[in-house]
Formats: C-alpha cells, structure tokens, sequence
C-alpha cells in the first residue's frame, strides 16, 4: 500500500472548488485520503508548526468576507499535496469555531450566516440531497485516548456521508428557543416508574402457531389517572427533561397526554421536553401488529418533536416468563414480542445536542444502529425500558449496554425503568432488590478521562410509582453530596458539544 504523500502537481486543479467554507470542507474532506491517519502521520501534522501557520492563512481569509480565497486553497495544496488540503481543513475548521453554530453562542458578523443556515436546514453546507451533511461535534468518544486516532478526530465539526444517511431520519428544532440552555449547562432530567405491577399491563399471546408471541400494553384506566401525578410531579419537582419507561402509551393515553400538555404550565415549572413512555401507537390494519413507538413532545407547544418505532423486539427466554412471575404464559417458550419493527433511528438536532431514542432491547442489540449513531455523532440517547431492576454493584445488560454507548460515541444515556418487573420478582423466594434502581443516567468523563475506569453514572429512585427519581449514589456507591434539607438532587446531563 501506498503511504508517501502525493504529488504536490496531483489533479486539485480538476475539482471544482466552491468558496462556500462548509461546502469546501465537504469537498476536501472527502477528497483527503486515509493513509495519513492509519499511522502518526496526521497527529505529526496537526502539531506541526508551519501547517498551523498555513491553517492560520485559510482561518482569517474565511473570517474575513466569510468565503474561502480559492486561489490561496489551490496555491497550499500544489505546493504541499495532502498535508496542504489537511492544513486547508484545520483553517476552515477554526473560522467555523467563530461562527455560532451552537446554541446559546454568538458568531462574528462575517459567519454568523453559517450558523442561520444551520438553524434552518439542520445542516452547515448546502446541496445535502446529494453531498450529505456537515454538522456541528456535539460528542468524541468516552474511551480513554492517548492521541486522535481516526480522520473524524481532527476536527470540530461532523462529516455524515451520503450513504450514511440511509436508514436514518433526520430533522432538527434549532428555530425553537432553548429556554435557558446555555452552552455547557446541566440540564435536569424526571423519571418516574409510572407502573407499579403487572395489574397496570394488559399481556397478549397471539397464535403463532408454532412459535410463541407476547404483547404487552398499558392499562389505560389505571394509568390514566396516574399519569395526571406523574405530570404534576415532573411538572414541580424542577426537571427539564422528562423521560418515562416503556409500556406506558396507547393511542387513548397518547390522546390524554396532548390534553395535559396544552394546559398552562405551574409558576415552578421548568419542563421543556416529556417523553412520555412508549407503547402500541399508531394505525394498525387487520392481522398486523401496532409498532412499540416512543414520542417525544415539547412541554410549551405539544408539538410532537420526534417518535421512534422499537427496531428489535425483546424476546422472551425460555423460563424467563417464569423468572419474572408474569401473570400469563406464552404457549411457546422462546417468544417474540409481536410488534411491527422500525427501519430506522430518528435523529434530532437541538439545544441539547444531538438526541435519539432507542427502546429497551434496541440498545442491548446494537449491531443494526450503533453506526448509525456513530456516524451522525448522537450526543444523547433516551432510553425507556421494560426491564428487571437496574443494579448498581452487578452490573447488568442495561447498564453494560449504556456503559458501551458512553465508549463508542461519547454519548449520554438516560435509562428510564418501571417497577413492574420488580414487583412480580419480588414473589421469588431467591429475590434480592440490590439497589433496584428505576433510572439511571450514564454519561462521559469531564474532563476526558487519562485512565480506565467506570464511566460515570447517576444511579436513582423513585418514592413512589409517580414520584420523580432523585440520585441515590454514583457508580462507586457514594451518596450525593446535598443539603438534608432538601430533596436529593435530580440526575444531570450536559447541554452542548463534547458534553
């Protein structure tokens, strides 16, 4: 394989180079080849004190007029190939760092037109039909590093090719005011169980002739009513992002939801996003099984900001109807949850960063969306779960699944757990609660980390089946520090890049 540079003569003279600074990134960015990062030679660049002064030159050409000087481009690619077009990058990497393009940032009056493309188009360049996205970082990976290891790492914004696209639904809520979400800021996030026990669930095991099928749905009646102190209590308990497990919606609780949600919110309220659980929504036709969807509403408007169809049905193990005292049994054992699947991850640009929701099992079989979600650097992922308790000392399929997201993307989690599971568990002999957490929030290492270790994680629990869950420990255990006086805290997460 080839690893010298290339000629400093090669053809840069036969790509049409546009001034536009983020589509000229697009354009070198994908002309720049990979051999310069398979080895050191990349980090040898990027500390390199003559390519810094060459990606000084590009940054203040662009920060000048807001367009890139072609002619400059064209001159440092001929006369120094590859490591030129890298140089080119870092510049135009660094004008866009004074642009404004995240929420609750000012950019200078030459860029701030990149940071309103942006807003209205949820992308930085233009032509994204057919040369896909550039888009701010909001999230490296958790793991620790001791240097750049990969083409992504060099820079502060976010390359999603045109074939990484597929299979992804993409849409943002820039025009919406953040309403206090400076950059870096905590934001608090409200769980409740909502569930108390299996009598609050309707279970369904269709014929499937040879191979067993389960459904599992909310009580509407039950629900209904509780659903009301679950609001409330999210509503006064100081939140701003509230985030309830799975089975918890059907299209009446839906419809009830949308009632809650246009009243005026409470003086104290600082709710701005609920997601309000997941269930059977939607239309269904004859014989077709209704998807496990999860929606997400803004708490000011009722607008529906983003739904995600379940993608991998949890399957049932042979005896673990049993192990979790469900009240009925499938008539075959293994059993597939019988839903209609999702074909794609539903990605938002906002305030907060870049959010996404994955469903119980989805995040546990992440074969078929951890790329995805690599590729378009989700920041945030919320998770509602049907589970059995989350345990803070064994370290269980949640909790592994969320610890690998914090890895691979850098991204926060947030697991959201009812206690229906617990409660039917509990009538084993050979029961241990074991902390019996209801939520728990894992995120990545501020500052990065230098050495391996637990990623952080908030570990929580609700009073009550409506009660929003207040952090009870860390990942080593330890209490959180507060006044006695007060509730114990709400978990956080961060708002912005590189949360």
């Amino acid at each position: 394989m080839n690893k010298e540079p290339r000629d400093p003569d090669h053809s840069v003279d036969e790509i049409e180079l546009p001034v536009d600074p983020a589509d000229l990134f697009v354009v070198l960015y994908d002309a720049l080849p990979n051999w310069p990062f398979s080895g050191r030679t990349a980090n040898k660049w990027f500390g390199d004190i003559g390519v810094k002064q060459r990606a000084e030159l590009v940054c203040k050409d662009v920060r000048r007029d807001g367009r890139a000087d072609i002619d400059l481009v064209r001159d440092l690619i001929r006369q120094y190939g590859d490591q030129g077009m890298f140089a080119v990058l870092m510049g135009l990497d660094r004008a866009f760092e004074n642009a404004g393009i995240y929420p609750g940032t000012t950019g200078e009056k030459t860029m701030c037109w990149l940071a309103r493309r942006y807003q209205n188009t949820n992308s930085l360049n233009s032509n994204t039909d057919r040369t896909g996205l550039l888009l701010p970082r909001y999230t490296r990976p958790g793991k620790v590093t001791a240097e750049h290891t990969g083409k992504p790492d060099f820079f502060s914004v976010h390359r999603v090719t045109p074939a990484a696209r597929e299979g992804i639904w993409h849409s943002g809520i820039l025009h919406l005011e953040p309403r206090g979400c400076p950059r870096g800021q905590a934001i608090s996030i409200g769980a409740a169980p909502v569930l108390e026990s299996y009598l609050d669930l309707k279970f369904e095991f269709p014929d499937g002739e040879d191979i067993g099928l389960y459904r599992i749905a909310p009580d509407d009646g039950r629900l209904r009513p509780r659903i009301e102190r679950v609001f409330q209590n999210l509503e006064n308990s100081g939140a701003q992002i509230g985030v309830l497990p799975e089975c918890t919606l059907s299209n009446d609780l839906l419809k009830h939801w949308d009632t809650l949600l246009h009243s005026d919110p409470s003086e104290a309220s600082r709710l701005q996003w609920i997601l309000p659980g997941t269930g059977p929504i939607g239309p269904t036709e004859p014989d077709t099984a209704p998807p496990n969807r999860a929606v997400l509403f803004d708490r000011e408007t009722a607008q529906v900001l983003l739904w995600q169809d379940k993608m991998a049905g949890f399957t049932l193990g042979e005896g673990q109807a049993e192990d979790w005292q469900l009240p009925d049994r499938p008539k075959h054992e293994p059993a597939a949850e019988y839903i209609s699947k999702g074909d794609q991850v539903a990605v938002l640009e906002t305030f907060l960063g870049r959010i996404a929701i994955l469903i119980c099992e989805d995040i546990k079989q992440n074969a078929a969306w951890l790329g995805k979600c690599q590729a378009f650097g989700v920041s945030h992922i919320f998770v509602p779960l049907f589970a059995s308790p989350i345990s803070q000392r064994v370290k269980r399929w949640t909790l592994e699944a969320a610890e690998h997201c914090v890895d691979q993307l850098g991204a926060w989690v947030v697991l959201s757990n009812s206690l229906a599971v617990e409660e039917g568990m509990r009538t084993r002999p050979d029961f241990v609660a074991d902390g019996a957490y209801n939520c728990v929030v894992v995120g990545p290492s501020l500052p990065r980390p230098t050495k391996h270790a637990k990623a952080p994680a908030q570990f929580c629990r609700s009073a009550t089946v409506e009660e929003t869950a207040r952090v009870v420990c860390d990942e080593h255990g330890a209490p959180p520090a507060y006044d006695p006086d007060d509730p114990a805290p709400l978990p956080k997460i961060r708002c912005g890049p590189e949360a």
